[in-house]
């Protein structure tokens, strides 16, 4: 499955959630879970294409 996809699909609860809890904003909370998520996502899928040109 897609690193990157899985970032999103994961980091956009868990931000929503923040949000909600943590800032009282839901809008804020899932555009920095997208955020955070799309980061992960990118990092671990640059990750796995470098190991595998070895």
């Amino acid at each position: 499955m897609n690193p990157i996809a899985l970032g999103i699909v994961f980091g956009l609860p868990v931000g929503a959630a923040a949000g909600v809890f943590g800032f009282d904003n839901l809008a804020l909370g899932v555009l920095l879970g997208a955020a955070v998520g799309l980061t992960i996502g990118v990092a671990a899928d640059t990750i796995r294409r470098r190991r595998s040109r070895r």
